[in-house]
């Protein structure tokens, strides 16, 4: 809305007009004086940290609600993450969805300390639906180092077993005290179906619409295990069905 100032006749309201102009402007510089006065702040001094806990963009859903989530221990790092558990439970980002198409799922598992025949497993999960919530539904493939594989499907506190444990030669085991296998574990969806897949090697496939593969993918890890993973992958491949 435009406005207009009126003036009298002999043009008294023009010179009070410009006084309080001239007024406003000196003070206006009195201002900027006092101010360009003050010390500048000290761009090297960082800003206070009022974070707590470990930092990690994962998030943390344990199996049970009785569990101590104390025990489950994450650390994230620019290359990838380290899980150390008490008790099981998977690790996800909202972030890591794919809702359609063609997907690609893959991590690279280090594991540490594990005494030989150890069969406590780990791996990587698909298709999460309400992943914090009551209603959590997923499909997985785990491998243990005792040299098998499983693939599951968890539907609230049910699970479905699509593969027993079986074994394959592609997991990599612990032989000898010391030893620190590393896995890499994928699944691959295109063409209707779900590759499972251990270090290159296709070891189960599945119709896509039972695995139901979309949604949140994250990782899951077992009781009383210390594993690294690296090179975290999820991408949509192309855009069939």
């Amino acid at each position: 809305m435009a406005t207009t100032m009126g003036r009298d006749d002999d043009g008294s309201s023009r010179v009070k007009g410009s006084l309080r102009m001239l007024m406003a402007a000196t003070a206006a510089l009195g201002a900027l004086a006092c101010a360009s006065e003050a010390p500048p702040p000290d761009a090297t001094e960082p800003l206070p940290d009022t974070r707590e806990g470990p930092l990690s963009s994962f998030e943390v859903r344990l199996d049970s609600e009785s569990s101590d989530p104390a025990l489950f221990q994450i650390a994230e790092d620019d290359d990838g993450i380290r899980v150390q558990t008490g008790p099981a439970g998977i690790v996800y980002r909202e972030m890591d969805a794919v809702l359609s198409g063609d997907l690609q799922v893959q991590a690279t598992f280090h594991q540490f300390g594990a005494p030989p025949g150890y069969r406590e497993a780990y791996g990587i999960f698909v298709g999460g639906i309400d992943v914090p919530g009551p209603g959590l539904h997923y499909s997985y493939l785990l491998m243990r180092p005792s040299g098998d594989y499983l693939v599951k499907r968890r539907i609230g506190a049910i699970t479905e077993t699509l593969v027993d444990w079986t074994a394959h030669p592609s997991v990599q085991t612990v032989v000898a005290e010391g030893d620190e296998p590393v896995n890499t574990l994928g699944i691959d969806v295109y063409g209707g179906e779900t590759h499972f897949v251990v270090n290159g090697d296709v070891v189960h496939i599945e119709a896509a619409s039972r695995v139901r593969p979309y949604g949140v993918a994250g990782v899951r890890v077992n009781h009383r295990l210390d594993v690294r993973v690296d090179d975290w992958l999820v991408q949509r491949t192309s855009d069939s069905q």
